[in-house]
C-alpha cells in the first residue's frame, strides 16, 4: 500500500511540472522513455549564442512489461545549428526504475548563421536490454535574431550641423530585418544630459506594427539650447517592441548630434601710449571671443604698413579663449602719420579643430599738439613763456649784429650779443625789486590823471 502511495505522488508531482510545449518532448517508439525540455536559458537564443537545456528523462509505466532499465544512457545527437560546447554527448544514468525520472544538463552553441525559428533536438538511447533506439519525436529551441534585426538605418538631421538656439529635425529609418513582425515599437531619445529639447513634440515615438523586411521612418523636432558648446554630443536611443510571440525585447542604441557655432571674435585697442605723429610706445589690442564655443589656439600678428613700424616682437601667441572671455597683447609701435590704420591678422581653430585665418583693420587715434593739448592728452605749451623765448632770441641776434659792425668780427658779435643779452635779462629780472614794484601804484594814478 505504501508503494502504490509514493508512485502515485511521483506521478504527481511529474505531472505538475511545467514544459515549454507539447511539441517539446521527444518520444520514443514502444513509449518505453520519454525525454521533456524543461529550461532553455537564453529562450529564444540568437544565432552565435551559447545556451544551455535542461532535459528530464522518464521511463514510463506501461502495461506489457516492468519497464526498469540497467546501465540507461541517454545521447544527444548532434546537428545543425547545434554543437556541443563542452561535456559528453552520452549521459550515463545507470538504473532508472519504471515512473522514476532524471534531469540532466547540455551545454550548446548555436551556429552563427543559424535561421530565426524553431531547431529540431532528437535523441536516442541504449541499455541492457536495448540499443541505439532513436526517438521518434524531439524538442524544439527557439532561435531569435530579433533584437539585433530591428536595426537603424538612417539618421539625417536638417541642417547637418545645428547652431545654438536654433531649431533642427531628426529623421530615423527603422528596419525590420527579421523574419518575425514586430509591433507596439517604441523610439525615445534619451536627451536628460544633452543640450536639446523635444519642440512641438514629445521625445518618444510609436510604430504600430512592422512586418518582415519593412521599414518606417520616425521624426523628432529638436531644438538647440542657447549656450550649448560646439562638439558632437552622443544621444542614447531606446527601443522597447513585442515579437509575434508578444516576447518583449529591448534595445539601447546611441546616435551623433552636431552642434556648431561659427568663432565669433572680436577686436579693440584697449590702451595706447602713442598720441603724436613721430612717437613709439606701447599699444594694447584686446581679442574677445564673444561667441558661445572655445576658441583655441590663437595667434596675433601685426602686419606691416606705411603707417607705422613695428619696433617689438609682430607676433603674439594667446592660447585659448572661452566663451565671454578676452587676452589681451602688447606690441611696440613706431608712427608715421596722423590716424593710422593697424592691420591686424588672426590665425584660430574651433572647437572642431578647423583652422581659420581672419584679418581686421583698427584705426588709431592720433593727434596733433593742439588737439592733443585740448582733450589734455599733453601739457600745452604757456604762450608769455613762448613770448619770452622768442624776445630774448631777437636781443641776442640784434646785439651779434651790432657787435660785428663795430668790430668786423664773428666771434666779437657772438660775445657781445651774449653778454648784452644776458645783462638785459638781469637788469629787467631786478627791475621788479620791491622798491620799483612799490612805486607802480602812483605812476598808474599819475598817468590816470594825465
Amino acid at each position: 500500500m505504501k508503494k502504490i502511495v509514493v508512485i502515485l505522488l511521483l506521478m504527481l508531482v511529474i505531472s505538475m511540472v511545467p514544459v515549454s510545449a507539447q511539441d517539446s518532448i521527444a518520444n520514443f517508439p514502444q513509449n518505453f522513455i520519454r525525454i521533456s525540455l524543461l529550461n532553455q536559458d537564453p529562450n529564444p537564443v540568437k544565432p552565435g549564442e551559447f545556451m544551455d537545456i535542461k532535459i528530464r528523462v522518464e521511463a514510463l509505466s506501461t502495461k506489457t512489461r516492468t519497464n526498469d532499465f540497467k546501465n540507461l544512457k541517454i545521447t544527444l545527437i548532434e546537428s545543425y545549428p547545434f554543437t556541443l560546447e563542452s561535456g559528453s554527448a552520452t549521459t550515463e544514468i545507470g538504473t532508472l526504475k519504471e515512473t522514476e525520472a532524471v534531469d540532466t544538463i547540455y551545454r550548446l552553441k548555436v551556429a552563427s548563421d543559424a535561421p530565426d525559428g524553431i531547431s529540431r533536438i532528437k535523441f536516442k538511447y541504449s541499455s541492457d536490454e536495448f540499443s541505439d533506439v532513436l526517438s521518434s519525436g524531439f524538442i524544439e529551441i527557439d532561435i531569435r535574431s530579433v533584437e539585433s534585426a530591428l536595426a537603424v538605418t538612417s539618421i539625417s538631421t536638417s541642417p547637418e550641423s545645428i547652431q545654438p538656439g536654433h531649431k533642427a529635425d531628426l529623421n530615423l529609418t527603422l528596419k525590420n530585418a527579421a523574419t518575425t513582425s514586430m509591433r507596439d515599437i517604441s523610439v525615445m531619445l534619451d536627451l536628460k544630459y544633452a543640450p536639446f529639447t523635444p519642440l512641438e513634440t514629445t521625445a518618444e515615438k510609436k510604430i504600430r506594427l512592422l512586418n518582415p523586411g519593412e521599414e518606417a521612418e520616425v521624426h523628432f523636432s529638436l531644438i538647440a539650447d542657447t549656450d550649448a558648446e560646439s562638439k558632437p554630443y552622443k544621444i542614447p536611443l531606446i527601443l522597447n517592441f513585442l515579437d509575434d510571440r508578444d516576447n518583449k525585447f529591448n534595445k539601447n542604441d546611441t546616435l551623433g548630434l552636431l552642434i556648431y557655432s561659427k568663432p565669433e571674435l572680436d577686436l579693440n585697442i584697449e590702451d595706447t601710449e602713442v598720441i603724436l605723429p613721430g612717437q613709439t610706445g606701447e599699444i594694447t589690442i584686446s581679442v574677445s571671443n564673444v561667441g558661445p564655443s572655445e576658441i583655441k589656439f590663437i595667434s596675433l600678428t601685426v602686419l606691416e604698413s606705411p603707417d607705422y613700424e613695428v619696433v617689438s616682437t609682430a607676433k603674439n601667441y594667446m592660447g585659448n579663449l572661452e566663451p565671454d572671455d578676452f587676452q589681451t597683447a602688447s606690441f611696440n609701435i613706431h608712427v608715421n602719420k596722423k590716424n593710422p590704420v593697424l592691420k591686424l591678422e588672426l590665425t584660430y581653430k574651433d572647437s572642431y579643430n578647423k583652422e581659420f585665418t581672419s584679418q581686421f583693420n583698427l584705426p588709431l587715434k592720433v593727434y596733433n599738439q593742439r588737439t592733443a593739448a585740448k582733450y589734455g592728452l599733453t601739457k600745452a605749451n604757456g604762450g608769455i613763456g613762448r613770448l619770452i623765448i622768442y624776445i630774448i632770441v631777437i636781443l641776442f641776434i640784434y646785439y651779434v649784429i651790432k657787435g660785428w659792425r663795430r668790430e668786423r668780427s664773428i666771434d666779437f658779435g657772438l660775445r657781445y650779443g651774449a653778454k648784452q643779452t644776458i645783462r638785459k635779462i638781469f637788469r629787467f629780472i631786478l627791475w621788479f625789486r620791491i622798491k620799483n614794484l612799490k612805486k607802480i601804484p602812483e605812476k598808474l594814478k599819475s598817468l590816470i590823471k594825465e
